[in-house]
């Protein structure tokens, strides 16, 4: 996890979850999540959206979590975009792949060949093939869980 506004209530929220104390975890992932929508960029809301699937983990949260983690990772997907960051948008990739949507994958991936194509810069698109054909080989080729 990365140094930001979020991290100290990230901790928190982890605390939380040793002690098995699902109310004070869900409390401090709010609070982390509103320092990361308050912070720029994108990585405080990747963060922030690993730590709602570790709630997932609780019994009775999962589907909630998901859907939490699913619209933060999409959050973050926009600001990295808007920031023309293939790191971020790269990450987003990887994220929504972890989580079985291979849809956001793909588009992920075609967000992240056009903002290379849109610097102009041969090196990072050819980067940006090699990362793409990567992640489809684990998350689109893959069958899909369940």
């Amino acid at each position: 996890m990365t140094a930001g506004a979020w991290a100290p209530h990230l901790g928190e929220m982890d605390t939380a979850l040793a002690a098995h104390d699902a109310s004070a975890a869900v409390r401090a992932w709010r609070r982390a999540y509103a320092a990361a929508l308050a912070s720029p960029g994108w990585l405080g809301l990747v963060d922030v959206a690993a730590a709602s699937l570790r709630i997932g983990r609780i019994p009775g949260f999962a589907r909630a979590s998901e859907a939490r983690a699913r619209e933060t990772y999409w959050t973050a997907l926009f600001r990295a975009r808007q920031d023309g960051s293939l790191n971020g948008v790269l990450e987003a990739a990887e994220a929504f792949g972890m989580i079985g949507d291979r849809s956001m994958v793909e588009q992920c991936i075609r967000i992240a060949e056009s903002l290379a194509a849109l610097n102009a810069d041969g090196r990072a698109v050819e980067t940006v093939r090699e990362l793409a054909s990567r992640l489809a080989e684990r998350f689109l080729t893959a069958e899909p869980a369940g």
